[in-house]
């Protein structure tokens, strides 16, 4: 919204500028008049002019600073991608040796509590961004619904869970999709994995 508002500001500034030089070109009478108060036209262009170089100075700077944080937020979301598919991995591995109770299911808690550890250090950087926000709400709802049904069926899963998660975690895959896109296809392997 912030970026609407400097956007909108931006163009209305610039649009008053080309009236008063159009209107000072064209019209005598309008002319006339800042030639008389020629302090007040000074302030008046002297302003527009700042106004202008500001707002064209700070959208640029935004753009770059959008930019540069762009690749560090999809590689903070495909380092929580990556503890995601582990943890689903982990608990798939738990729920087939049928041991609800055994070492697959604490190593399914373990990896889910560094998962619930990695949402929470890395959301405040994902929040901002609209496609990383996305990512991260998908990862939530995934985080909980294994927390859910795991405990629920004492590590075990039932065919239908199973297959929830599994569709779950595919809209998870979905949404790191354009967060992978931002990086240069040279590093997208250092993060593509088995999934």
């Amino acid at each position: 919204m912030k970026e609407l508002a400097r956007r909108v500001t931006a163009a209305t500034v610039a649009a008053s500028l080309v009236v008063l030089v159009v209107c000072d070109l064209s019209i005598g009478s309008f002319r006339a008049w800042w030639d008389r108060h020629s302090l007040t036209g000074s302030i008046v262009s002297s302003l527009l002019v700042l106004a202008v170089t500001a707002l064209i100075v700070d959208e640029i700077v935004a753009r770059r600073q959008r930019k540069e944080r762009a690749i560090t937020v999809a590689v903070q979301a495909l380092i929580v991608y990556g503890q995601g598919r582990r943890t689903w991995n982990a608990v798939k591995s738990s729920a087939a040796d049928g041991k609800g109770t055994g070492n697959g299911a604490g190593s399914a808690l373990e990896e889910w509590r560094a998962l619930a550890n990695m949402l929470l250090t890395a959301s405040p950087a994902l929040f901002e961004d609209p496609e990383a926000r996305r990512f991260l709400e998908e990862v939530e709802r995934f985080s909980g619904l294994i927390l859910s049904r795991f405990r629920r069926s004492d590590g075990t899963l039932a065919d239908d869970d199973r297959q929830h998660l599994e569709a779950e975690f595919s809209k998870v895959e979905q949404a790191v999709g354009p967060l992978m896109a931002r990086l240069p296809k040279a590093d997208e392997s250092l993060f593509a994995g088995p999934s």
